[in-house]
């Protein structure tokens, strides 16, 4: 089929977009997992696939039960799916899920490409903010953190939808079209993939007043009254209310009810008890995040622990920050909506006899046109009198329409950044950040596009290349600051050092510092321990983890001393409770280790070395109930890991040494075989281990079945 110079053009515009967006994150894919990725994908028990498929669509995005008290209630099972899809390709390596992140981000990029299209904006602009979307450096968090998947993929379907919804709205019909049922689904399977997808539904609404306002309507009586078609309109938006409706509905429903919990670390304005304080703070928060889209130099991955003071008075300069934003945007709606209505006004009021002195055109010949040789139209006497400029020729009419379709566009530009930021605002419900960079990936589309269309109104004959300089330009400080911040991403140790450049006095960051030295065995770590209970004394975790370091630098007192202290903060702190039951079970008093790893499963029901830990506790008690409840935890241990070798063994050696005067044969024979399977489970997990060996041997004998159960054992 022959191609256009335009679709060719068009394509090569994509290719180039796709090119630049991959070559920009091919550094990201030797990084590590690091940040939230621990909790949402490395100890997830949903993303191995020796877990039930259905827990994906039970639990929430971190793994735990969507009616468990800690659980954040953020459903995504796309999501999980994928990272489960990638564990089942190749377990846990990195690569193959920052590859994933990588080809999903250049996806995106193309399809806003497209979308850009769709909405009306010519080939510069359209391409000017695809290479921007691509090369904006806040969206590192969003591509090179592997858990901002859920990002991308909420993109993908979020821009599907809008294309699709741009296809139904090409035609006035009086029967929903099966483009709108496209878009509801696909708008469904965003929300699954993350919450902000669901938003995409409310700019489908502001593309249908775009569509009223540019569309052109068909040609009726200039003595009809009802002048525009109103049943395409009222029939897409009248969907697109009820769709929106029912995923806010379903959505509630599954994730139960109650709101996430949160601490007032997360989100300090949340806990607010002045309403004051907690308006000043948002509205900050607001032109902190168009900041950050401005100027993307200050970057942070967590902007917990005080990195942003509250605004709590009309005194703070800050407020000047919230008025400037407040103001830039009212003079630029009201400016754009002036010219779109006047527009409208005069299309409404003389579309019909302009129409028909195009036709004079046609039928006269030239007998219409003036010395200038422009069409002059002599039945414009319903245009509005108080209209200052009207057009009167053909060129005027037509560079008349180019600025309404400019203006819209802008107004849909500036609407596409803030409906997707609407659900991070706090303005319908506290969130768990301060700011987040990964959230502003759908709404940064808006702001790219709305930069693209401004720099491209400048253009003019004279200076057809200052607006693609200008463009080049940006692109190109984009470019270097993402291949940059990549780089930082690539290992826990390098985003965390970054960020303590930017927020020294963050406690978490400190923590966070002191965490990674203790992996590596750098007694530094308990400097940064120290230095993150100095900045925020009533810092629970950090009280936890330095009594961790004191444990393996024989301080024990000072060590429990550490551990009652984050527990008198907070007494279910998870960690803190596990470690104080550890440094009880390491001293031999076994009833308190008990009663704090219970403590801690109350937390977290499916860790499987909490369920151990308890059972090895259960077990030196040594009464024959707490022996049943060993067995019971130990049972638990294996089936939320399988491959937990000491599990198995403890398990195969309680079930095989638990004997009772009132058993009976066949239950004698069962419980045998159950230990013989869980001892040829450690056996082949922990091969060099003889003891393991000599006691499967033992069993053997008991089950009379030396030289078959051997033979299987061998192979």
């Amino acid at each position: 089929m022959h191609c256009t110079s335009r679709e060719t053009a068009r394509v090569l515009a994509s290719l180039g977009t796709l090119g630049l967006a991959l070559a920009l994150y091919a550094n990201s894919l030797a990084g590590d997992f690091v940040f939230d990725d621990h909790s949402a994908i490395q100890v997830n028990p949903d993303v191995r696939t020796n877990t039930p498929l259905s827990s994906v669509f039970k639990n929430d995005f971190w793994g735990l039960p969507l009616s468990h008290a800690e659980s954040h209630k953020s459903y995504r099972p796309l999501t999980v799916l994928s990272f489960r899809l990638n564990h089942h390709l190749h377990g846990l390596w990195a690569p193959g899920f920052h590859a994933v992140n990588v080809a999903a981000h250049a996806g995106v990029c193309v399809l806003f490409f497209w979308a850009c299209l769709g909405l009306g904006a010519s080939l510069a602009p359209s391409l000017s903010a695809s290479l921007l979307f691509a090369s904006h450096p806040i969206h590192t968090e969003a591509v090179a953190n592997i858990v901002g998947r859920s990002e991308l993929f909420a993109a993908i379907f979020f821009l599907l939808a809008l294309i699709s919804y741009q296809r139904a709205g090409r035609k006035d019909t009086t029967t929903p079209s099966a483009w709108i049922f496209l878009t509801v689904a696909l708008s469904a399977v965003s929300l699954l993939c993350k919450e902000q997808g669901v938003t995409v539904l409310g700019l489908c609404l502001v593309l249908e007043a775009k569509n009223f306002l540019l569309k052109p309507e068909k040609i009726v009586p200039v003595q009809s009254k009802n002048r525009i078609s109103w049943t395409g309109h009222l029939l897409r938006s009248s969907v697109v209310l009820s769709a929106i409706a029912a995923l806010l509905f379903i959505r509630i429903y599954l994730i139960g009810r109650g709101t996430p919990t949160f601490v007032d670390s997360d989100n300090p304005a949340a806990f607010s008890p002045h309403w004051k304080t907690r308006f000043l703070t948002y509205s900050y928060l607001c032109a902190l995040n168009v900041w950050l889209l401005l100027l993307p130099s200050q970057l942070c991955h967590d902007w917990s622990m005080g990195s942003i003071p509250l605004v709590e008075s009309v005194a703070d300069y800050r407020i000047l920050a919230s008025l400037s934003l407040l103001a830039v945007t009212l003079t630029s709606c009201t400016l754009l909506a002036r010219r779109v209505i006047s527009h409208k006004r005069v299309r409404d009021c003389g579309w019909t006899e302009l129409s028909r002195s195009f036709h004079a055109i046609n039928s006269q010949g030239n007998k219409n046109l003036n010395n200038n040789n422009t069409l002059t139209v002599q039945k414009l006497t319903l245009f509005p009198t108080n209209t200052k400029k009207r057009p009167s020729n053909l060129l005027e009419w037509k560079r008349w329409g180019l600025r309404s379709k400019s203006s819209v566009l802008l107004l849909v530009s500036l609407s596409w950044v803030v409906i997707p930021f609407l659900p991070a605002s706090n303005l319908f419900f506290p969130v768990g950040f301060v700011v987040a960079e990964r959230v502003l990936y759908l709404p940064s589309m808006g702001f790219c596009l709305l930069v693209a269309l401004s720099i491209n109104s400048f253009r003019t004959k004279t200076r057809k290349n200052h607006a693609a300089i200008a463009v080049s330009l940006l692109v190109l400080v984009f470019s270097a600051k993402t291949v940059s911040r990549n780089s930082e991403w690539g290992t826990s140790r390098g985003i965390v050092t970054a960020a303590l450049k930017t927020f020294p006095g963050n406690a978490k960051l400190h923590m966070s510092m002191g965490n990674i030295l203790a992996q590596q065995g750098d007694r530094r770590c308990e400097m940064f321990y120290r230095n993150a209970i100095r900045l925020r004394p009533n810092y629970a975790s950090a009280w936890t983890n330095l009594g961790l370091v004191l444990v393996n630098t024989d301080r024990p007192k000072e060590a429990e001393e550490a551990y009652r202290t984050a527990l008198a903060l907070k007494p279910d702190h998870l960690n803190g409770n596990t470690n104080m039951g550890h440094l009880c079970r390491l001293q031999g008093r076994w009833e308190e280790a008990r009663r704090y790893f219970t403590s801690a499963l109350a937390r977290r029901p499916n860790l499987p070395t909490l369920h151990y830990f308890l059972g090895v506790a259960s077990e030196e008690i040594g009464t024959q109930r707490d022996i049943e409840v060993a067995v019971e935890e130990y049972g638990l241990a294996v089936k939320y890991n399988s491959q937990y070798w000491e599990a198995h063994y403890r398990l195969g050696r309680l079930l095989a040494s638990s004997d009772t005067a009132t058993e009976s044969t066949t239950t004698r024979n069962e419980r045998l075989k159950k230990a013989f399977h869980h001892y040829q489970a450690a056996a082949n997990l922990k091969r060099d281990d003889k003891r393991i060996t000599n006691e499967l041997e033992t069993l053997l004998k008991l089950l009379n079945q030396t030289s078959e159960a051997g033979k299987n054992f061998n192979q």
